[in-house]
C-alpha cells in the first residue's frame, strides 16, 4: 500500500535552533530583520516542532531532489551573512507543515 500523497502541504527545510541562534536572530536589527519573516517564504522562517524551534524556509511548490541542495545553500547563505560566527549544520531536516507552524522570530512565543 503506498502513501497518500498532498501537493498542497508545504514542507519546512532547515535544522533545530538551540539557544545561541535564537538570541542572534531575535537580536536582529534594522534591514537585518527583513531576512527573518512570518509572510515571505524567500526568506528565513522559524518555526514549531513540538517544543522546538527550527530556522529555515517553507516551500510551498513542488520540489526536485536538485532544488533540496539549493534551499539549503541559500539557507546557510542567509545565516553566515546575518550570523558569520555561528557554525551551520551541514544537514538539514525536511518535515512537513501544518497550519500554525510559523512563530515571529522577533517576540518570544512563551510571552
Amino acid at each position: 500500500m503506498g502513501a497518500r500523497l498532498d501537493e498542497h502541504r508545504p514542507i519546512f527545510i532547515g535544522f533545530k535552533m538551540d539557544g545561541t541562534l535564537r538570541r542572534m536572530l531575535r537580536s536582529l536589527t534594522g534591514t537585518d530583520q527583513r531576512y527573518v519573516s512570518r509572510e515571505d517564504p524567500s526568506f528565513l522562517m522559524i518555526s514549531r516542532l513540538g517544543e522546538d524551534e527550527y530556522v529555515g524556509k517553507r516551500i510551498d511548490d513542488r520540489l526536485t531532489t536538485d532544488r533540496v541542495d539549493d534551499v539549503r545553500r541559500n539557507v546557510r547563505s542567509i545565516l553566515q551573512r546575518l550570523c558569520p560566527e555561528f557554525r551551520v549544520p551541514e544537514h538539514f531536516e525536511i518535515l512537513s507543515c501544518g497550519p500554525d507552524d510559523v512563530v515571529d522570530p522577533v517576540e518570544d512565543p512563551e510571552n
